[in-house]
């Protein structure tokens, strides 16, 4: 007797400290982060998934590739690919750049800024840069004082005196503008010995003289035989292809190379352009996807528990909603 008697008391006392406990619980003032992190309930699992801003991520990715995924969600793999491919294009620029203005200097020096030796007809040596602009000047004066009607005159002769990009496209892009390299004019503006004779131009289609209104420089005879080249005083060469000059002919594919590498760094750049582009969208469905399985927590929690209230053992659901 005595037995259970103790054993209802202490049912008592234990529901009593569990109710006072849960009041406690219910109405207590908010715990500070400190006692938060302490006090684990054990009867409630919180859960609290904020959703994300598609737009912000957008932005994100936008300016940053990748950036907007790793906001939306850090383990998504295309949070890690477009700042990969961001890398890669932006090597892929530096590289091809730099090739572009490797090859742009090489252009360059061979037009007109290393002295080579040059070899006449006579067998003799000249040192010589392979492309002058006095050869060019010199020329293009004789074929300006043809006729006064052509269209041979100033403003069709417009080479730059410095060595500018306009320069270095001009001789390489003009067949007017051929007159300057080396082994045109020691052809078709010198003898073998290299003396200065006035080239002898033909007219072509418009089958018209020199001196008749209208004419147009079509080709050149050559001043001595060349058998090597192929040139021969009594066929004329046509002055709009590279037949009249290796060298020319050498500068046009090297400028051809260092466009090409431009070219290519102009691809990654629109790769570059795209890939931001991409990314931000890629950030969109990202954080559309993150938030369709997002539950925002309203901040009312259920709690079922035993309360003693007048002298009674009653079960009892408590509800709390922290604002």
């Amino acid at each position: 007797m005595r037995k259970s008697v103790l054993c209802f008391m202490l049912l008592l006392i234990a529901g009593s400290l569990m109710a006072q406990g849960i009041d406690d619980w219910i109405w207590e003032d908010e715990a500070s982060p400190q006692e938060q992190e302490e006090y684990i309930d054990p009867d409630f699992i919180k859960v609290n998934y904020a959703k994300k801003d598609a737009r912000l991520a957008m932005v994100m990715s936008a300016l940053v590739p990748g950036a907007g995924q790793f906001y939306a969600k850090k383990s998504t793999i295309t949070a890690y690919i477009f700042p990969l491919i961001e890398i890669g294009m932006i090597t892929g620029i530096v590289i091809h750049q730099n090739k572009g203005d490797d090859k742009t200097n090489d252009y360059e020096r061979y037009a007109n800024q290393e002295i080579i030796s040059y070899t006449l007809g006579d067998g003799s040596q000249i040192e010589t840069v392979r492309y002058d602009r006095e050869r060019q000047f010199r020329v293009q004066n004789i074929l300006k004082n043809l006729n006064p009607v052509d269209i041979y005159e100033d403003s069709y002769f417009r080479l730059d005196e410095a060595n500018s990009q306009h320069f270095y496209e001009d001789i390489g892009k003009y067949p007017h503008y051929v007159f300057g390299w080396a082994d045109w004019y020691y052809h078709f503006a010198a003898d073998e010995h290299g003396d200065a004779q006035d080239p002898i131009w033909y007219p072509g289609g418009y089958d018209l003289e020199p001196a008749d209104p209208g004419w147009v420089w079509y080709g050149n005879y050559p001043l001595w035989d060349d058998p090597n080249l192929g040139y021969s005083i009594n066929i004329p060469v046509e002055n709009n292809t590279h037949a009249s000059t290796s060298m020319r002919e050498r500068y046009v594919d090297m400028r051809n190379a260092a466009k090409d590498e431009y070219s290519t760094a102009q691809l990654y750049t629109m790769g570059l352009a795209a890939n931001h582009l991409a990314s931000a969208l890629d950030a969109i469905r990202v954080t559309t996807r993150v938030n369709r399985g997002a539950i925002t927590d309203s901040g009312i929690r259920m709690q079922y528990y035993t309360a003693v209230r007048d002298n009674y053992v009653t079960p009892s659901l408590a509800i709390n909603w922290r604002f």
